[in-house]
């Protein structure tokens, strides 16, 4: 079917406005006849955004997923306009209506048409698998079943922000260190391939047997130099291996696990998994969800294949009438505070509540492992290329300075 807005008079001659999806212009007045509504303009909905894109992209289009920015920004307004007691309908088409993104206004185009046919929004979310997770459409329909959709949105939309800023906080603290690397080991490569040759090779002339250190860069200068493509082949064929390695379950199972019993790598694991587990919890319970149906959605957002495996049977304990505290608490990959603060809001009946306070310690205490990480990794990583660069410098010096006591002798 296609989407189409139309602008109708009803029974008492007042005008309507909405999108209805139909097989063609035809079939959508026969639609709207049938709901006792005179269609006085239809067109296609995609036709009437602005900027929308030429028809032969319209394939790649519907597939392009909303960016997770995108998503957090639509939630938060589409929260804003139903706590203002904006019909769903009306909410989503000024949506896309002030959409900049063609892919962001076909994906709430196709939503809007399907609400416009019955379906209830979590429904039609759902027939948009790529842009809405089912942790997504799971925290929806609670706020369908609690009759407080508005609310349930804002914290959907908080959700989604921290989320974002925990993926932000994690690639800020990756992505200096690995660019750091990666500009230390090309300078390093460049004087390995295009200076020290030419500086070698005026040591030819010598006569006399090179220092040891300088035998052990020219070795490696000339490795570099011969077989450095190779080289760079072999690790690029590598990373493409072990991605390939790491998509079957067991491998990734194990390495994962493997992972978390790392230094300091595992607790910055540990920490991040617990904090995105304990924040999607608690947004579910406090929509209304059932406290089994929230573990399972949220068991979801777990990145790590091992603490994943670990909250599976956690379900499996809480369906068998396991308390979750207890359940929580024999998952020794999570933080033990979590399985402390969910028993204390099972106690209190504030569950959603402590489970959000764990989330916020548990981000609290990411952000200061990580600066204090990155306190220590920064100076290590400069230290240690500074090291090699004057390995390389001193390896060229010391010919030098030979050549320069024999000349004095």
């Amino acid at each position: 079917m296609q989407a189409f807005d139309y602008e109708a008079l009803d029974g008492a001659g007042k005008a309507r406005r909405g999108t209805i999806a139909a097989d063609g212009e035809r079939d959508a007045r026969q639609r709207l006849m049938a709901r006792q509504l005179f269609a006085t303009r239809i067109s296609p909905a995609r036709a009437k955004a602005k900027d929308a894109a030429p028809s032969r992209f319209s394939i790649l289009e519907r597939r392009e997923r909303i960016s997770e920015k995108d998503l957090a920004l639509i939630t938060r307004q589409l929260a804003t306009m139903i706590e203002a007691a904006s019909p769903v309908e009306e909410a989503l088409s000024a949506l896309a209506s002030q959409a900049e993104k063609p892919a962001v206004r076909a994906v709430l185009t196709r939503v809007r048409a399907s609400v416009m046919e019955g379906m209830r929004l979590s429904q039609a979310m759902e027939q948009e698998s790529a842009t809405f997770d089912s942790l997504y459409c799971a925290m929806v329909a609670a706020g369908e079943a609690s009759g407080d959709m508005g609310r349930v949105l804002a914290r959907v939309a908080d959700h989604r922000e921290k989320s974002q800023e925990t993926r932000a906080k994690v690639q800020a603290a990756l992505i200096y260190p690995a660019v750091l690397m990666v500009v230390a080991i090309a300078v390093v490569t460049a004087l390995m391939v295009f200076v020290v040759p030419k500086v070698v090779a005026q040591f030819d002339h010598f006569g006399s047997e090179l220092p040891t250190l300088t035998k052990i860069v020219v070795g490696v200068s000339g490795f570099l130099t011969s077989y450095g493509l190779w080289l760079l082949l072999a690790i690029v064929a590598g990373v493409f291996v072990a991605r390939a390695t790491l998509s079957r379950p067991p491998v990734r199972l194990q390495v994962h696990g493997q992972m978390l019993r790392l230094p300091l790598v595992g607790r910055l694991i540990r920490a991040v998994n617990a904090a995105r587990f304990a924040r999607a919890f608690g947004t579910l319970v406090q929509g209304g969800s059932p406290a089994l149906d929230a573990l399972v959605a949220a068991s979801q957002t777990v990145r790590n294949a091992r603490i994943a495996a670990r909250l599976k049977d956690v379900v499996t304990q809480v369906r068998e009438g396991t308390g979750v505290a207890a359940a929580l608490r024999g998952v020794q990959e999570l933080p033990p505070m979590l399985g402390y603060m969910v028993a204390a809001g099972e106690r209190s009946g504030q569950l959603g509540l402590m489970l959000h306070k764990a989330a916020d310690y548990l981000e609290s205490e990411f952000d200061g492992f990580t600066k204090s990480a990155l306190s220590l990794l920064e100076p290590l990583i400069v230290i240690f290329m500074g090291g090699i660069v004057g390995a390389i410098v001193l390896s060229i010096m010391l010919p030098i300075l030979r050549l320069n006591s024999l000349v004095l002798m």
